[in-house]
């Protein structure tokens, strides 16, 4: 469909960016409730699942036609189509909710004056800017992205780390381990935006040397959510880290440099509007992609338009106020992301077994 290639590199650093989005707002605050003190240990317990799930999509043979190609192969074109739809869908209410939370965020960054009516659109138009052109441009925002949120990550993290104390996270004991294996559901339900990245596997450069990097990518991926639930528990508490709306940020506040910068909130905040255009970005592509797979004959350019523009008037139809734009977001999207990411290719891969396909 497309000589636009991107490396698999290019492709994870995009996809963990946009992931920084939801695990800021919600981990550990979905986890504390299953685990406890134990919810950090949330990011190893999801990791065996996330590599069952990217052994089964390796199986799909993604390369060929990306996600919306396995699905039409495992299921029949008509009902491959179908789930097709049920993509679009969600990949749509995903991509509005987005810019509901990133509008959000921008509207209460340094408590400033402002409008949601601008911030959205403004959001809107810079999702558009980049969808709507090479993937490969895009890839390559997504790398300097990812590094400058792993730097202002870090940096939090590690002006937090004085402040961490042990008794928050210690002593676990045996019996807490069923409950840590619970709490990686809510993990696995913001990792399931991942599975948009299946629709733009087909774009990846013909290369041997990376097929298996994704595995790297997942290990270290989950053990850096691990460890950041676990400075955040380490300063708040388990008790008072679990009433906080999005305590990654709520950390923010409490860091600081004496005699350069008391207070980085702002800043972080406004850095992780990155990972939010990166994350909106994939989406929009995503389902531009999955069009494609009902019907080839679409572009690119008025399919990404047409999902941003959706997505913006229902940012605001189906969200009106932040709570309900947060609930949904902490409560819906996570049991429809667990579906949509592990469910649904299961489902293919095991029916397409039962139809005799062969996937390579």
């Amino acid at each position: 469909m497309n000589q636009d290639r991107i490396s698999t590199h290019q492709l994870g650093a995009l996809l963990w960016a946009g992931l920084m989005a939801p695990a800021a707002e919600l981990l550990p605050a979905a986890t504390l409730p299953l685990a406890g003190r134990a919810a950090w240990l949330s990011g190893l317990m999801a990791l065996p699942v996330v590599l069952l799930i990217g052994w089964a999509l390796t199986r799909l043979d993604l390369r060929r036609g990306g996600l919306a190609g396995a699905v039409c192969r495992g299921l029949g074109p008509w009902a491959g189509k179908g789930v097709l739809l049920l993509y679009i869908i969600w990949g749509e209410l995903l991509l509005s909710l987005r810019l509901r939370l990133c509008a959000q965020r921008l509207l209460t960054t340094g408590e400033r004056d402002g409008s949601l009516w601008f911030f959205l659109p403004v959001a809107a138009l810079l999702v558009l800017w980049m969808a709507r052109g090479k993937l490969s441009a895009f890839a390559r925002a997504g790398e300097v992205f990812l590094t400058v949120l792993l730097t202002a990550a870090g940096a939090v993290l590690f002006l937090s780390l004085p402040q961490t104390k042990g008794e928050h996270l210690l002593p676990l004991w045996w019996g807490d381990l069923p409950n840590a294996a619970k709490a990686a559901l809510p993990v696995l339900g913001v990792l399931g935006y991942g599975v948009f990245t299946g629709f733009l596997l087909e774009d990846l450069e013909e290369s041997r040397s990376g097929q298996n990097r994704w595995i790297l990518w997942s290990a270290v991926g989950c053990c850096l959510l691990g460890l950041s639930q676990a400075v955040v528990i380490g300063n708040f508490g388990p008790t008072l880290a679990q009433q906080l709306d999005s305590p990654f940020f709520a950390l923010a506040k409490s860091v600081g440099v004496e005699g350069a910068f008391q207070r980085v909130e702002s800043m972080v905040a406004a850095v992780w509007t990155f990972a939010d255009l990166a994350l909106m970005g994939l989406l929009a592509i995503a389902i531009w992609r999955a069009a494609a797979g009902v019907t080839p004959k679409v572009r690119q350019k008025p399919v990404v338009t047409a999902a941003v523009l959706i997505a913006a008037v229902l940012g605001i139809a189906a969200f009106p106020d932040s709570i309900s734009a947060e609930k949904a977001g902490s409560e819906m999207v996570l049991w429809g992301n667990l579906i949509a990411g592990a469910g649904i290719p299961m489902l293919v891969l095991l029916i397409g077994s039962l139809r005799g396909k062969e996937w390579r």
